[in-house]
């Protein structure tokens, strides 16, 4: 308790310099992204400290919260289950530090962050955090002192922007998945359209999965080591794991040999056990959803046995596990659009490099590949939704990498996938337009504009706030170079 009063002091005195009217509007203002993907912090706590029993909890990022079947694993473990996974966007510590003070003797505690360089490190984003603590903000309390100073850069942004939407009348809520209404009670997505993989090429080729020594950071290494400590001291059962991973994602050149390499990397450097390996978590990507972490239903159910096995084999518990495998979900076939060489296609052949291809799911695309001698001379360029019925969905690596001229791209409503290096080296670019009013259309890598430092995304107005912003892939995005037109 002493912990907590002096954590909230703290803040208190940290905001002290901050005008009155601006603390009451982040404390006294109704909740504003309640209702958005952050709303799922608040039922993820309120379950971890709302349990007297033993627990198991299973710490991560937004993996975590589609991964899990947390039903299922209770029947088989006996515990009761905390899916306390949420946002790669929040941090990893910021997870773990929050779930410190409800871990208790007899718990099992597993962390399991995304296989990244953000998630496996120390990463903290204090304006992040203030949204998933709008309407909890007793979580507040658990943040370290090392963490203050990012927790107040981020308070102006977070105020900022609860303001506009209470002014307003319209709190950000986003459609599908991305919305609080997606979670149950337990903390899992529940979502009851994520059926398929709906990505296009079967996986999200900006993000590639890395098993380099150097994709985790030593100070989380170290901090984790303290952290598991901590824990195992009170009586507590700690392992790290692994995240479910698309297979398809892979870095070029992973092999068998690295990732066996990077497991025992990790078990040298760790003081407490490993649960699984990371071969066992990489899975097909029929598995998967919307990203090279994110599971379907189907796939949640295949994950969460992989666990129960891995935990009962820990743990040394030889009962059978009762999970039944189930059938990888198959992809709805839909019908070939009409191609055929026509006047649609043949302007837009004058700018662009074009292949024709059967997408993951089905559908024929198109990708640009490249621009032609005429494409590459243009100082704005529009991507078409359609060529010849066609959608353009897909822009390979390097399409506008070292363009000097371009300054303005428009992308059509259909664009799904940019690789990386697509815009390497375009210094003139200053604007790309979303026509899509859908902000999951397309989701950004958050190093997409690397090495096009003038650029910033342009987002339709009417979604803007309401939309773009609050989503789980646009919010990971450095909020100064999102606008609106």
């Amino acid at each position: 308790m002493k912990k907590k009063i002096l954590s909230i002091i703290i803040i208190l005195f940290a905001l002290i310099s901050v005008p009155f009217t601006l603390i009451a509007v982040a404390f006294a203002v109704p909740s504003q992204y309640d209702q958005s993907f952050y709303g799922g912090m608040k039922i993820k706590y309120d379950r971890l400290y709302g349990i007297r029993g033993k627990k198991a909890v299973m710490i991560g990022g937004s993996s975590t919260a589609f991964g899990l079947r947390s039903d299922l694993l209770e029947k088989e473990l006996g515990y009761s289950v905390v899916n306390y996974g949420l946002y790669a966007n929040l941090g990893t510590k910021y997870m773990l530090d929050t779930a410190e003070d409800a871990i208790h003797e007899g718990d099992i505690v597993i962390i399991a962050p995304e296989q990244n360089n953000q998630s496996l490190s120390n990463y903290f984003n204090g304006e992040a955090v203030w949204y998933s603590a709008d309407g909890n903000f007793d979580v507040l309390s658990k943040i370290p002192f090392d963490n203050i100073e990012n927790l107040v850069s981020g308070f102006l942004p977070f105020v900022s922007g609860k303001f506009k939407a209470f002014s307003s009348g319209v709190k950000p809520q986003p459609d599908g998945v991305y919305n609080v209404h997606s979670f149950n009670s337990f903390g899992d997505i529940c979502y009851d359209k994520r059926e398929y993989n709906e990505m296009s090429e079967g996986y999200d080729v900006s993000t590639p999965i890395s098993f380099s020594h150097d994709v985790i950071d030593d100070d989380f290494i170290d901090y984790i080591n303290t952290y598991a400590k901590k824990l195992q001291d009170r009586g507590a059962t700690v392992f790290f794991s692994f995240c479910p991973m698309n297979g398809s994602a892979l870095e070029s050149g992973t092999t068998k040999e690295k990732i066996t390499d990077y497991y025992n990397y990790l078990r040298e450097k760790l003081d407490f056990d490993v649960l699984g390996n990371p071969e066992s978590r990489i899975m097909e990507s029929g598995w998967f959803y919307d990203s090279n972490f994110h599971l379907n239903a189907s796939g949640a159910i295949y994950y969460t046995r992989r666990l129960a096995l891995d935990i009962k084999a820990a743990t040394e518990d030889f009962t059978p596990v009762t999970i039944e495998i189930p059938n990888m979900p198959l992809i709805p076939n839909n019908p070939d659009g009409e191609s055929g060489v026509s006047a649609e296609f043949a302007k837009a052949a004058e700018l662009f490099n074009l292949t024709l291809h059967s997408a993951y799911n089905g559908k024929r695309v198109w990708r640009i590949d490249g621009l032609t001698t005429n494409g590459a001379a243009l100082s704005e360029i529009e991507i078409p939704d359609m060529i010849a019925g066609i959608p353009v969905t897909e822009i390979g690596a390097n399409v506008f990498a070292g363009n000097t001229n371009i300054k303005k791209i428009t992308f059509g409503v259909n664009v799904n996938t940019v690789e990386t290096g697509a815009f390497r080296g375009c210094y003139s670019l200053e604007g790309i337009y979303i026509t899509s009013y859908d902000p999951d259309s397309y989701h950004p890598a958050k190093d997409v504009l690397d090495g096009a430092d003038n650029c910033s995304f342009y987002l339709p107005e009417e979604v803007y706030a309401s939309k773009y912003l609050p989503n789980y892939f646009w919010g990971a995005m450095d909020r100064e170079r999102l606008k609106s037109y």
